[in-house]
């Protein structure tokens, strides 16, 4: 079962018609059976109005509207900052919302909108990062990867994320930073099926799947190109993303890529090593942070990769000097000392409400990480930063 968001489909909710899926809302709560008959236009409205989702089975062709191709072509897209916000409340329901609007929008990749949808997808993603840089970074690390299938999507989400803090970081501009975001989105969008087909059964890639994971670099931006996406720096961080200096990469093992790219590049080895797959678990984030760095010949990108998250990033499970179990809330003054909640006291007695600590202090300094196996409680995000997002 995949969720995509509703207001890609939307065009196909009509008055007088069954519904084609199963309607939810962001609370997951079901609207609307998916046959039964919308049965007037305020019904209709209704939908459009408290629907978030629609539920289509994992075996079903994602349904994409293609408009008459002697149409005229959409208006230039347009930035609106009060449409970027989204309506949710909560950061965790704004999260989930872009997810399924990304798998939306990159399976509708041959619709005549997708330039214009894509690009306000990352404005989403920008303004969200611009705003909540520790509370995203926790949702990637904290990310519930039990749906393998979407691995393809929540990649996608993940790296253009950590795109848009590290762009921040980097004080690259406007246009140079949605160029990055772009391609982190789209870089596998040619494969974006067999992502999820790899992670889900594990195992080495036959020959044509190794052929397709070859040639994705190439073919994505050919993709691009075709539906009339022209940003040269977009296009060459796709070509390049696989890329390592000195020849060592895919497809045209080229001996010194791009900035952009190689950014992206260690990007991407990060979140894939963090996710796990079938028959393979995943890499603790600070781990997988300092494995980069070490193996990555002290480059400078995986250096910023560092500093961004932190040695103990959010999202990540620690035990303090006082034998409290905690998971880190923010970055803290310097690399070391992050600020955390903790949510299992001295005993392993889970916290009703998690209670925040400084490390810095020194009765509640980090003593060592600790596994995710450790903590048998789910902790929702909205308990660990106590706080509701505003309204747009």
């Amino acid at each position: 079962m995949q969720l995509l968001a509703l207001d890609e489909f939307s065009r196909r909710i009509v008055t007088g018609e069954p519904c084609p899926w199963s309607v939810l809302n962001i609370a997951g709560e079901l609207l609307l059976a998916q046959g039964l008959v919308i049965r007037s236009d305020e019904m209709a409205e209704a939908l459009q109005e408290r629907g978030a989702f629609v539920v289509v089975d994992d075996g079903d062709a994602v349904p994409v509207v293609r408009p008459d191709p002697a149409a005229p072509a959409p208006p230039a897209f347009r930035f609106d900052i009060r449409k970027t916000l989204l309506e949710e409340d909560t950061l965790t329901g704004r999260w989930v919302t872009l997810e399924a609007r990304i798998g939306g929008v990159l399976r509708g990749a041959q619709d005549r909108s997708f330039p214009s949808r894509l690009h306000e997808t990352m404005m989403r993603v920008a303004a969200t990062a611009q705003k909540h840089s520790d509370e995203l970074v926790y949702l990637i690390l904290r990310h519930d990867h039990r749906r393998m299938q979407n691995y393809g999507v929540a990649h996608a989400l993940h790296c253009a994320a950590l795109c848009a803090l590290l762009a921040r970081r980097l004080r690259w501009n406007g246009p140079r930073s949605i160029s990055l975001l772009g391609a982190a989105l789209t870089m596998n969008l040619s494969i974006l099926d067999l992502q999820g087909q790899l992670a889900t059964l594990g195992g080495r890639p036959t020959a044509a799947q190794h052929r397709m994971i070859q040639d994705h670099p190439l073919q994505s931006a050919d993709m691009l190109r075709s539906v009339g996406i022209s940003d040269i720096e977009w296009l060459q961080t796709v070509e390049q993303h696989h890329e390592a200096p000195g020849g060592a990469g895919y497809p045209r093992r080229l001996e010194a890529p791009a900035e952009m790219a190689q950014l992206l590049r260690l990007v991407d080895i990060f979140t894939a090593k963090h996710s796990p797959r079938t028959g393979r678990g995943p890499l603790p984030a600070h781990q997988a942070a300092r494995d980069l760095f070490l193996h990555s010949q002290n480059d400078p990108f995986a250096h910023l990769l560092i500093k961004e998250l932190g040695i103990y990033p959010p999202g990540c499970y620690v035990r303090l000097a006082n034998e409290e179990i905690a998971v880190v809330t923010h970055v803290g003054r310097t690399a070391r000392t992050p600020r955390v909640a903790v949510v299992l006291n001295r005993d392993g007695d889970t916290l009703l409400e998690p209670v925040p600590r400084d490390t810095a202090e020194t009765a509640y300094a980090i003593q060592r990480t600790v596994p995710d196996s450790a903590v048998k409680v789910s902790i929702p995000p909205e308990r660990i930063y106590a706080r509701r997002l505003p309204q747009a």
